[in-house]
Parts: C-alpha cells; sequence; structure tokens
C-alpha cells in the first residue's frame, strides 16, 4: 500500500513541510483546477458521501511513526501539512487523523490545504477545523471564473464555496489562523481571472470572510492543461497591489518560490528511490528540489533518477525553461 507521509518537502506557503496524504492516487477531487501540478482530476466527486477511503487512522499513525524510527528529524519541519493526492476534506476521518498526529508530533503547527469547496459542511468543518491554520483557495470571483479555473463537480456552486469560507472564519476563530489562497494565471496568453473588474469583485467576497491573511500566486509547475501560463512578476505584483488597496485591514502577500540551497541538508532514513517516488506522486520536482527533499548527495541523486528513467517510471517535461520530474501514471 501507498505510504501516506511524504517529504518534507519545500513549500512556498509553509517552509519544510511534512506531508501527510489521506486521499492517495490517483487523484480524487472535487475540483479539476486547470492549473493543478497534478494533471487532470481522475475521479471528480462532489461530496465525502461518494469517497471511498483507502486508508485509516491508524495507517497514518504506522507511516509516521515508521518516518521517525527512520529518522525524521521533526525539528527540521515547520508544518506538518494534509495536503496529498486531491481533495483532503473529503476524507471522513480527517478530524481524527489531525489529533493523531498531533498527540503524535507534539509542538509541530498543522495546516490543512483546501481548495473550501466541502467546508458549508458542518461534518466537513469540524474536521478541518483541528488544524492549526487553515489555507482555502479561491480563485474566483463568481461562478463563471469558477467553472472556467476550477471546473467543480457536479453540484458544487460559488455560492457554496464562499458559505464555507465565512464558516471556515467563524470555526477557526479563537483556534487557528484561516488564509485564503489566490491563484492567478493565463489562458492562451490572455488574463483569465486577474483583470481589474474580477479583482475588484475577489477581493469584495474576500472582505466579506476576512481572513487571518491572503496569499496571491502564479503557476510554478506544469499545469494540467498547456493552455494556462502563469503571470509576469510584474502583474503579479501589479495584482497584488490592486488588492491590497481594496483589502487595507488585510495582510495581502504575494508568495514566491524560492530555491532551497542543494546538497545533503536532511538526510532520509527512507530508501533513494521511495523518497523520490513518494514525492512526485503528489508534485513534480526540478531537481535540485529532490536533492533538497531526500537529503542527498547530487550525485546520487542524479544515479537514482536515470535509474528511475530508465526502468520507465518517471519522465521528464519542461515548463517556463525548466526540467521537471514526474511519475508515469500521475
Amino acid at each position: 500500500m501507498a505510504k501516506t507521509i511524504y517529504g518534507p518537502v519545500i513549500s512556498w506557503r509553509l517552509g519544510r513541510s511534512l506531508g501527510v496524504d489521506p486521499i492517495l492516487p490517483p487523484k480524487t477531487c472535487t475540483f479539476d483546477c486547470v492549473y493543478c501540478q497534478l494533471g487532470r482530476t481522475i475521479h471528480k466527486i462532489g461530496s465525502p458521501g461518494d469517497f471511498e477511503p483507502k486508508v485509516h487512522v491508524e495507517d497514518v499513525i504506522a507511516d509516521l511513526e515508521e518516518a521517525l524510527r527512520a529518522g525524521l528529524d521533526l525539528g527540521l519541519v515547520d508544518y506538518i501539512t494534509f495536503s496529498g493526492c486531491g481533495e483532503p476534506t473529503l476524507h471522513p476521518e480527517l478530524g481524527d487523523m489531525i489529533r493523531a498526529v498531533r498527540g503524535a508530533c507534539p509542538g509541530v503547527p498543522i495546516a490543512i490545504l483546501s481548495n473550501a469547496s466541502l467546508l458549508w459542511l458542518d461534518g466537513v468543518l469540524e474536521g478541518a477545523r483541528e488544524a492549526d491554520f487553515l489555507v482555502a483557495k479561491l480563485d474566483a470571483p463568481d461562478s463563471t471564473v469558477l467553472r472556467a479555473v476550477n471546473r467543480p463537480a457536479r453540484g458544487i456552486t460559488h455560492e457554496l464555496v464562499v458559505e464555507g469560507l465565512r464558516k471556515a472564519r467563524e470555526a477557526m476563530r479563537g483556534h487557528g489562523k484561516l488564509a485564503i489562497q489566490v491563484m492567478l494565471l493565463k489562458a492562451h496568453g490572455r488574463p483569465l481571472n486577474y483583470e481589474l473588474p474580477l479583482l475588484a469583485k475577489l477581493a469584495d467576497v474576500i472582505r466579506e470572510v476576512a481572513p487571518d491573511q491572503v496569499q496571491v500566486n502564479t503557476p510554478t509547475r506544469p499545469p494540467a492543461e498547456a493552455y494556462v501560463e502563469p503571470l509576469g512578476q510584474g502583474e503579479l505584483e501589479e495584482a497584488a497591489a490592486f488588492l491590497r488597496s481594496r483589502l487595507e485591514d488585510l495582510g495581502v502577500e504575494v508568495v514566491h518560490w524560492h530555491r532551497p540551497s542543494p546538497g545533503p541538508t536532511r538526510p532520509t532514513g527512507a530508501s533513494l528511490r521511495d523518497a523520490i517516488t513518494s514525492v512526485l506522486e503528489r508534485r513534480p520536482c526540478r531537481f535540485h528540489e529532490l536533492c533538497s527533499i531526500t537529503g542527498r548527495e547530487p550525485m546520487a541523486v542524479r544515479a537514482e533518477l536515470d535509474r528511475l528513467l530508465s526502468d520507465g517510471l518517471l519522465a521528464t517535461k519542461s515548463y517556463r525553461g525548466e526540467r521537471f520530474y514526474y511519475l508515469k501514471g500521475h
């Protein structure tokens, strides 16, 4: 069975993030975002009732204990993050998983990366509020843009997403932090969701929710659809400045991807092959990222990547002038 624990990876939101994947491959999600680094959604479902769990609380804890025995140093972990191969709030045991992980790793804050599509459901929100930090997506100011960017499952509407964010704001108040993450992008070379009238509408929605933080970014990894393009740095800063002008009392931050220093920084107890494939199941990576994530010498990582390519398990793709490795079939 695939492992639920991966990384730590370098996260542009959370620093060194130890991943917990309650979904597991293939990708199962309520959205089919055009920019998703995991590619198109294999199983698009609109309700936790349609999700069939592959793992349970005891599996997550067993995987975590195995990683700790193998040498995982929690002192080098900034966050433990529930994310992975789809929407983590689909899992009915999410709250129990968070409580169990917190008990096994006291003192390490826990985050959830969610697309906010299910937070309007009381049972889902009850589990999600167990986290210290809920990072929720809002890329669209209305239903038209939601369909163009996020391609939700049947039954998920923009109104429900916004309702869920409002409820999450109240649930996290005094308990944890809520961030809204906005992904801005182009399609076929033209703005898809960042023209000023759309940003003004988006700012109105965000102001109504009143999160602790607003994170603005643009795709940096190969997207699900080839027509998707990132904003240039100047365009991204200009969009963020506009949002700041509309959201003066909220912190609007442009979240940059920072290149980690290569070389052995944190050797993992897992075999090099397992360490590489467990991460590539969840995201395509550059060579230097894999060096940092695995904590191994660049020559050893290069040799293992060559073996995986030769064995037909990996492939590469070029995006914006950079080479990314990904696991075939993912």
